[in-house]
């Protein structure tokens, strides 16, 4: 089973058009290209943050006699981009304003989205209690393991 993300965006007029759900696990295209991957998903500070560090890798390989650097830090960005991609994505869109509502285990996101609008009215009625301090569920996850939420990748 793979961990899906349930994120709602502030200020949500429509939440069943406006809820996005991002797949935290392993993802080949993130693994091939990185820094498109990257881009395309809208983390330009970090797309910028591995385009410095890799000119710095360059510089140092050239200066220094360290040639398999720039190849080094492309591999570990590669990895890290393919397995941690949609962790730090999630948590982006978080700082950003967005809520992560829930985290799901699902097959597939067809039924991660079933799963969650299954919920849906038990939320809302629950809402009223949430607003009274009562306790909700935990969205925690651990940041930057190779563990999900669920206890599998």
């Amino acid at each position: 089973m793979t961990s899906y993300y349930v994120l709602t965006p502030p200020n949500s007029t429509d939440p069943e058009k406006d809820t996005l759900f991002i797949r935290d696990g392993f993802s080949w295209l993130a693994l091939f290209f990185p820094l498109p991957w990257l881009l395309v998903k809208r983390l330009w500070l970090i797309a910028g943050i591995a385009v410095a560090l890799y000119v710095v890798t360059v510089f140092l390989a050239e200066n220094w006699g360290l040639d398999p650097l720039p190849v080094a830090f492309t591999v570990i960005l590669s990895l890290w981009t393919a397995l941690e991609g949609g962790h730090v994505r999630a948590h982006w869109l978080k700082r950003q304003g967005w809520t992560i509502d829930a985290t799901i285990a699902a097959h597939d996101i067809e039924e991660a989205e079933m799963l969650y609008f299954a919920e849906a009215p038990v939320r809302e009625t629950a809402a009223p209690a949430a607003m009274r301090g009562t306790a909700e569920r935990s969205t925690n996850t651990l940041a930057l393991g190779l563990i999900g939420p669920y206890g599998g990748r």
